[in-house]
């Protein structure tokens, strides 16, 4: 519904369903303004007033793609345009940080800009910025992408008695330089930047506009996030996504800024344009076969649309003979038709699906990792914390707590809070994978736990302020509770040494010792851990992914299978977090980081490592000595367990 208050004309505005008869409405009021100076008058105070009764009786848009109509009346669309433009006005009057996820073709700069505008044609004193990635994007001369041009065009093609003292378009304006206007009546001004470290520092803003913010180089974007945050109390970030290792990804999902949406969705998505969502369907999967669903019921009649595997267009009768599309998504003709013209799945999910994690090369394919949550995740079932022996690091039982760093997806037998039966253990055999942190909060040390002959993992381990050598200690307790299960972690790094250096001295042997992932018959060296260099961790996460895809390790951890998907490849191949990407931690985040795929990762790991990879650390004994008969006793058991794998 329309707030009345905030758009007291709305009523009056003939929107109509073609263009010509807006124009034809427009005509009559211009005619009528210009026979009579009071009507002229009463006309641009009617359009102080209401912002959307401006916008469809006065401005104009560009859209060089029509060969028809280039140059539009600016028609806004009920289904989304009004909303978002009331929304945009409320933040600048309330003062609050508004974003605007959006497909293209939304018209969403335009409607910015014009709502920026149309404050600074009407209002007094007030002073705007707008910001691109860079200056020729802000402003330059006869370049229609320019944000500048636009506001230019709305004055184009308006009436003189509309417009403010001096106003007109070129050189001779004395109110309009580069990225400068004023509004000689209202001394409201409009300035441009583009992105730097320092945009808007030191400076007080009405309202900032910072368009496409997602394409602002990485670093550029976050520096810009940081020095305008008291620069101005409203800040529209306008983009389409581009992967989740951004600042536009920061402020959409971990920042307070409104995010425009319309029934819970992104509203500036293709499926609320009337023009794109003619003939809107989707469907379902029903006994192993997709079932097409018509959303939009009352369309009917002769559609065109492509396909990448056909020559040229081709005409159906919707819906009777059309080829829908059968993949569980919402669609349509038109989209059909953009998805064709699209280089990769990843262009889709940028330029028209508002998907911040599918528009970015992920590594983890997005609808298996989707279809294996729906098979395999389900909540832990226990959660809480072993108690062990400080010195030994020997467990004696499992205490019940709602705020422990460990879930299990089993149940332990026993009445209270503190359990010690250990029937669910016999018999089975554990790999632990762990990936340690620096402990102070900005990411997870997680230790998953995998069963290596059924490959489901049982048990997972996370906590953000554990320190290393703590940490360690925390993950041998639990391979002596896992039935002295094997152990691999991540011994890159400070937090990496301090963890192997820990292990190493509590004498916990069985362990993973480094070898070279390059090699056709990697050995294993006298380093324990595993060493996440680029290319070991590429190996590492491919090989998680392939038993993942074999569903040879069952994750039932709905966070670590969704943490799968910040994974992306850089050019080049390097398989990095998304997160990663960026110099700088610019929530100060206590956000994951990939820890808990990471850990799982390594514990997948050991359900296939060779002879050799895994070994007892131990002093070495004299030869035929007592006490190298044991020693190579054990090594012989161990070496019939490598087998039973």
């Amino acid at each position: 519904m329309i707030n009345e208050k905030m758009f007291p004309h709305y009523h009056l505005i003939k929107k109509y369903d073609t263009i010509d008869k807006n124009l034809k409405w427009r005509k009559e009021i211009l005619r009528k303004c210009a026979e009579d100076e009071e009507m002229a008058a009463t006309f641009r105070q009617m359009c102080a007033e209401d912002c959307l009764f401006y916008i469809n009786a006065m401005c104009w848009t560009f859209d060089p793609r029509d060969l028809k109509v280039p140059n539009k009346p600016f028609i806004t669309y009920r289904e989304f345009q009004d909303a978002a433009i009331e929304e945009g006005i409320h933040a600048i009057e309330e003062g609050y940080d508004v974003a605007w996820p959006k497909s293209r073709t939304m018209g969403a700069s335009w409607m910015g800009l014009t709502i920026f505008e149309w404050f600074w044609h009407f209002r007094d004193s007030l002073t705007f910025l707008l910001v691109s990635r860079n200056k020729d994007y802000v402003d330059k001369t006869g370049n229609s992408k320019t944000l500048f041009w636009k506001i230019d065009y709305l004055h184009m093609n308006q009436p003189n008695w509309l417009l403010p003292t001096g106003r007109e378009l070129g050189p001779r304006d004395p109110n309009r330089s580069l990225l400068h206007l004023k509004n000689a009546d209202t001394k409201s001004v409009i300035d441009g930047e583009s992105t730097t470290a320092d945009a808007g520092r030191g400076d007080r803003r009405t309202a900032m506009f910072l368009d496409e913010f997602a394409a602002f180089e990485v670093n550029d974007g976050y520096k810009v996030l940081n020095s305008t945050r008291e620069t101005a109390c409203c800040r529209f970030f306008n983009s389409t996504p581009q992967g989740s290792n951004n600042a536009f990804y920061e402020v959409v999902h971990n920042t307070a800024a409104k995010v425009f949406r319309i029934d819970g969705t992104y509203g500036l998505h293709w499926s609320n344009n009337p023009r794109c969502n003619q003939g809107l369907y989707t469907s379902h999967k029903v006994r192993e076969r997709f079932e097409v669903e018509t959303l939009d019921k009352d369309f009917t009649g002769k559609v065109s649309t492509m396909r990448k595997s056909w020559d040229k267009r081709h005409y159906f009768e919707y819906p009777g003979n059309y080829p829908f599309i059968n993949d569980g998504k919402l669609r349509s003709p038109w989209y059909d038709e953009q998805c064709a013209r699209c280089a990769s799945e990843q262009e889709i999910a940028q330029e028209l699906d508002i998907d911040f994690l599918g528009s970015a090369y992920q590594f983890f394919d997005q609808e298996f990792i989707r279809v294996l949550i729906k098979e395999y995740c389900v909540p832990y079932l226990m959660r809480g914390r072993i108690a062990y022996e400080s010195e030994t690091l020997d467990p004696y039982g499992f205490e019940l707590d709602d705020h422990g760093p460990l879930f299990l997806w089993f149940n332990l037998a026993g009445d209270g809070s503190f359990l010690t039966d250990r029937s669910y253990f016999e018999g089975k055999r554990f790999g632990l994978g762990s990936d340690v942190s620096h402990g102070t909060g900005a990411s997870n040390s997680v230790t998953s736990v995998v069963n290596l002959v059924s490959g489901r993992k049982v048990a997972l381990w996370k906590d953000p302020k554990t320190d290393p050598l703590s940490f360690a200690e925390e993950t041998i307790a639990l391979c002596k509770w896992f039935n002295n299960g094997y152990l691999a972690w991540d011994a890159s790094g400070p937090s990496g040494r301090s963890f192997s250096n820990r292990v190493v001295e509590k004498k916990y042997h069985r362990i993973y010792y480094r070898k070279s992932e390059g090699a056709v018959r990697g050995r294993a060296s006298d380093q324990p851990g595993y060493f996440l260099n680029p290319e070991d961790k590429a190996v590492l996460l491919r090989d998680y992914r392939s038993k993942l895809q074999d569903r040879l390790f069952i994750n039932p951890s709905e966070s670590g299978m969704r943490e799968a998907l910040e994974f992306i490849v850089e050019p080049g191949g390097r398989v990095i977090h998304s997160a990663a990407a960026n110099s700088q931690d610019p929530t100060g985040a206590r956000e994951a980081h990939g820890d808990e795929v990471i850990a799982d990762a390594l514990s997948s790991r050991l359900m296939t490592l060779k002879s050799g990879a895994l070994a007892a650390e131990k002093p070495k004994a004299p030869w035929m000595s007592p006490a190298w008969r044991f020693e190579q006793e054990e090594l012989a058991t161990l070496e019939r367990e490598r087998e039973d794998w």
